[in-house]
């Protein structure tokens, strides 16, 4: 590419430049000053071939009809449709597609039309007037009347019959005319003998050009109707003047197949090789030749553009996608390669690079703010700054040299630094240049003098990487190996890894509002109270391979790095030097937004700069590309999320309200999309199933959501999605069904199970309870047996000891003289051996006596109490209070026990006439008293709990205590006694 030392026309930089000029406005730009994303699908990824018609929904949508089908896009997948809803097509050859309202209107090319609208579906045929050929094109005039076009002429809906115009109505027979309706809502005909305008409010025509084509029209944004017909002129008919001119195209060679102008105003022509972009006064722009840049060859249709801004192509073999990036890449001289660049004044910009095509590098040049491009003598640099003065240096292999007020000046390299490349340069506040020069260490220059180090020889022994002075007229030295030293009046101080440097090689540094910020290979950071404080994205990842920042005037942090640009918030960034946090959003700008290329990562460095307009320019291996961060396009339109399928293990169903899914559904997955057609890669989704999750989930850019291990329920699932700058839907979409339960998963089934476990438990119990109960009978007929043998053996050894001994001191006794005082003491003796032997016969008996109560614990009682009261001459009497209960087997034993003890202490002891049995039957507890009139117990008795030598209470106490009862004696001295023992009714009744 050559350039010219003054500045070039501005219509030629047009064409040169692209999107060079004041990046516009935050809404679309015209497609000739803005960088062009194409995309191109085909029948390999689902497209269609040869499509003919296109429409966008409320959704976003976009339909196409092809001869292979009708097809439903999202910006991801092509889908087929056979049918909406219940309702199929009459014929998968789908030739024109319009949208009223909220109607789908389909022609054939056999002839029939079918309308979907609300769920239901209308179809045409040739009984209602529909002739057996192609349906061709759709119209709605201002009236309200619904038109289409075919091979035999215009035909217009009367009710629900289709009627032809007729020649009488002022338009000619058959010659495959289309139809166009123009902005004020009349219809324009085109036809091979001329153009024919509809008469409001009738079904006339009225011919206003001679001019005719049996070639489609196109309606242009400003109104105008562009009139194309194969071999001629094309020309640009005015429907206000009602005259039409004849368009002077550029000489493209052959006669084009097509001539279009998109809303923007741009022209897109096809010459029979692709495509190619116009001015509005037709300076070619761009080329897409098929089949690297275009789909196909050759383009019938007009352009489509979608609610988005995006301008689409049908092709003969598939569809092709034009949209702007929100980075402008700019046009190099071919060959270019590893741009370096440096901001001038006035918001130029300064751009070296090398040569792929030749081993001279193409001289260094200027793109100014208004997009023009100056040329000049300066060799390439790898190495540039802009000094406070405006005076901007540059270095490289041989010389160092400035350029101040349009002259530059130059200096060759000393012997001694020859032949190894600038790698960094920067002013020191002294007027002192530093320069780093590749295995030469930094040296200083001024007024053609070399001093090494600046004079501190330290800095002359290591290359820096880069080079920065700061505001306070410090001057820094980035090295390898997180490595930085800085020169501070004079005053030379090193930072490493121990100071907080973790960036790796520090490959670029830049300073505002008194922050210093470096950027390396391994991340970026920022020096803060002496130390270096590292600032990673929201995922605590570092920014990878970072050779360019800036902190912009709005106070936005923008790294340059392997990723792309790197935007971080001036809220963000505000926030994080606040409060010293380590993580920050970020907004990446990729290859999806234009980036092409890397960074470079060693030399020429400072990728990233801001001009003097406020515009950041970034330079790659490949490319040189601005944005502007006022004024980043985005895209205003929230997505419209739409549920499309549920899917069982064994079927799909159709999304409707109240679906009913069969037994045994266990795994679901649910289809889901939203049209986001500019960069559908970075659209996201959040989705929540009320019913099993209970809260949204983030889907990210899966638009499928499994479940598994479902049970029977009602549910409702919901999904949200938003567009690539995170602008979410106003609503989910949504849908309700109902999975019906298994017989094993009903209420009644499982209240059935609940039953036949607690059957099964209580046999269990039943069980385990005549276990227990055996096991019991079996210890107390050992403890019986062992009671009975201890019983044996004190009645054939202690007791009849005792009486032999008592024996002998009878026959002592018999020998003494009547009146022997020993007389007295062996008759003492006597009477206190016969009380042990009475004492140890009652504890004999109560080891032989069986305790065991079999009946009911007051039919026992009343038989043994009578008996015994019987013996001793007393009466006796037992009451039951409440209903009568069945008592558990070990506490009525051992209540038994307790009374026989306390009535035979009675009959014994109390010297009462009788004895009474009072049994109670709460609903809480169970009391069982034993009652005598007698003259109380001793008051020895009361005091201690027991009686000396005997242990009949206190076995009653124990009695109690293994059943869980409490025991209470009450006595009155000459009123009587009552034992008292109550029980918890939870313990004692069955």
């Amino acid at each position: 590419m050559g350039f010219r030392r003054s500045r070039l026309p501005i219509a030629l930089m047009a064409a040169l430049c692209a999107a060079a000029g004041v990046h516009a406005a935050a809404g679309p730009l015209p497609f000739w000053q803005s960088s062009l994303s194409h995309t191109a699908w085909t029948k390999r990824e689902g497209a269609p071939a040869n499509a003919s018609a296109m429409v966008q929904d409320r959704t976003g949508m976009l339909w196409f009809g092809a001869s292979d089908g009708l097809f439903r896009f999202d910006g991801v997948r092509f889908e087929r449709v056979d049918g909406i809803g219940d309702n199929k097509l009459l014929s998968p050859n789908v030739y024109s597609l319009a949208l009223f309202g909220d109607a789908l209107w389909l022609g054939y090319a056999h002839g029939g039309i079918t309308v979907f609208e609300h769920g239901t579906a209308r179809h045409y045929r040739e009984a209602d007037g529909v002739p057996p050929s192609a349906v061709i094109q759709f119209g709605k005039t201002a009236d309200g009347t619904q038109w289409f076009s075919s091979p035999a002429g215009i035909y217009w809906l009367d009710g629900a019959r289709w009627r032809r115009v007729a020649p009488e109505d002022g338009l000619p027979a058959g010659e495959q005319p289309t139809l166009t309706v123009l902005n004020d809502g009349s219809l324009l005909v085109t036809h091979l003998s001329g153009l024919y305008r509809s008469v409001p409010g009738t079904h006339r025509f009225r011919k206003v050009d001679g001019f005719g084509s049996m070639q489609r029209s196109q309606l242009t944004a400003d109104g105008q109707v562009i009139v194309m017909r194969f071999g001629y002129t094309p020309r640009l008919f005015d429907p206000v003047s009602e005259t039409s001119a004849p368009l002077r195209l550029p000489d493209v060679g052959v006669a084009p197949y097509s001539i279009n102008r998109d809303r923007r105003n741009a022209w897109w022509i096809g010459p029979g090789d692709g495509l190619r972009l116009y001015t509005p006064d037709f300076q070619l722009k761009k080329q897409l030749l098929a089949p690297a840049g275009f789909s196909a060859v050759r383009v019938y249709r007009p352009p489509f553009d979608d609610r988005e801004g995006n301008l689409w192509f049908m092709t003969e073999n598939g569809v092709d996608r034009m949209r702007e990036t929100r980075l402008s890449v700019q046009d190099m001289p071919t060959g270019s390669t590893d741009f370096s660049i440096v901001a001038g004044a006035d918001g130029e910009v300064w751009i070296s690079s090398h040569s792929s095509l030749s081993p001279f590098s193409p001289p260094t040049f200027a793109i100014a703010a208004d997009g023009q491009r100056t040329a000049s003598d300066m060799p390439s640099a790898t190495a540039a700054t802009l000094a406070a003065d405006g005076t901007l240096w540059f270095g490289n292999v041989h010389w160092v040299w400035n350029r101040r007020h349009g002259q530059v000046q130059r200096w060759p390299m000393p012997p001694g630094l020859i032949e190894q490349p600038v790698q960094a340069v920067a002013m020191g506040d002294d007027g002192r240049l530093w320069v780093s020069i590749m295995r030469r260490g930094v040296h200083t220059f001024k007024d053609g003098a070399w001093q090494a180090g600046g004079g501190h020889p330290e800095l002359a022994e290591r290359t820096a990487v880069s080079l920065h002075t700061d505001a306070q007229g410090r001057t820094w030295f980035g090295y390898t190996d997180n490595t930085l030293a800085v020169l501070d009046h004079g005053r030379i101080r090193r930072f490493g890894a121990a100071d907080g440097v973790a960036v790796g090689n520090v490959l670029t540094m830049f300073s505002r509002r008194g922050v210093l910020w470096i950027g390396g290979d391994q991340g970026v950071a920022r020096f803060r109270d002496g130390r270096f404080v590292m600032l990673n994205d929201s995922t605590g990842q570092p920014f990878a391979g970072v050779s360019g920042i800036v902190e912009t005037a709005q106070g936005e942090l923008w790294l340059h790095g392997l990723d792309g640009l790197i935007r971080i918030g001036a809220a963000d960034l505000a926030a994080a030097l606040g409060d010293g946090r380590e993580r920050v959003a970020a907004e990446r700008f990729g290859y999806l937004d234009g980036h092409q290329g890397v960074p470079a990562q060693v030399i020429p460095l400072n990728t990233l700069i801001e001009a003097d307009d406020g515009r950041l320019w970034y330079a790659t291996s490949s490319s040189v590309g601005l944005i502007d961060p006022r004024r980043i396009a985005r895209n205003p339109v929230a997505p419209t999320p739409q549920i499309t399928w549920l899917n069982t293990d064994s079927r799909r169903y159709a999304v409707a309200d109240g679906l009913e899914l069969p037994r045994h559904t266990h795994n679901l997955r649910i289809d889901f999309t939203a049209a986001v057609l500019s960069v559908p890669e970075r659209a996201r989704f959040r989705i929540r199933l009320i019913g099993q999750d209970h809260a949204w989930r983030d889907a990210g850019a899966l638009r499928q959501a499994f479940y598994t291990n479902l049970g029977p329920g009602d549910y409702r699932f919901e999904v949200m999605a938003a567009n690539e700058d995170g602008l979410w839907s106003a609503a989910p979409a949504s849908v309700s069904f109902q999975i019906a339960p298994a017989f094993y998963q009903t209420g009644w089934f499982k209240l059935a199970c609940a039953a036949l476990l607690a059957g099964a438990l209580y046999r269990l119990y039943l069980w385990r309870l005549s276990l227990m109960t055996a096991r019991v009978i079996e210890r107390m007929r050992t403890r019986l047996d062992e009671r009975e043998r201890i019983a044996r053996t004190l009645h054939d050894t202690f007791l009849q000891s005792v009486h032999g001994l008592s024996l002998r001191f009878h026959s002592i006794k018999a020998v003494l003289a009547k009146n022997d005082t020993a007389q007295q003491q062996i008759d003492a003796a006597l009477d206190a051996a016969d009380a042990v032997i009475e004492e140890g016969r009652e504890q004999l008996m109560d080891l032989r006596v069986n305790h065991s109560c079999r009946g009911e614990l007051a039919a026992v009682l009343q038989e043994a109490g009578a008996a015994a009261a019987a013996q001793q001459r007393m009466a006796f009497s037992l009451r039951e209070e409440g209903t009568r209960r069945l008592l558990q087997a070990e506490a009525q034993d051992e209540l038994f026990a307790i009374a026989r003890e306390a009535i035979a202490n009675a009959l014994l002891h109390s010297g009462s006439a009788d004895v009474a049995v009072q049994m109670t039957y709460g609903a809480t507890v169970f009391t069982l008293a034993v009652q005598d009139h007698g003259k109380g117990l001793d008051e020895v008795v009361r005091q201690t709990g027991r009686r000396e030598r005997h242990w009949g209470l206190t076995g009653m106490r124990e009695r109690a205590a293994r059943i869980g009862a409490t025991l209470a004696i009450h006595s009155t001295p000459g009123a009587g006694t009552a034992v008292v023992v109550t029980l918890r009714a939870a313990l004692v009744y069955r």
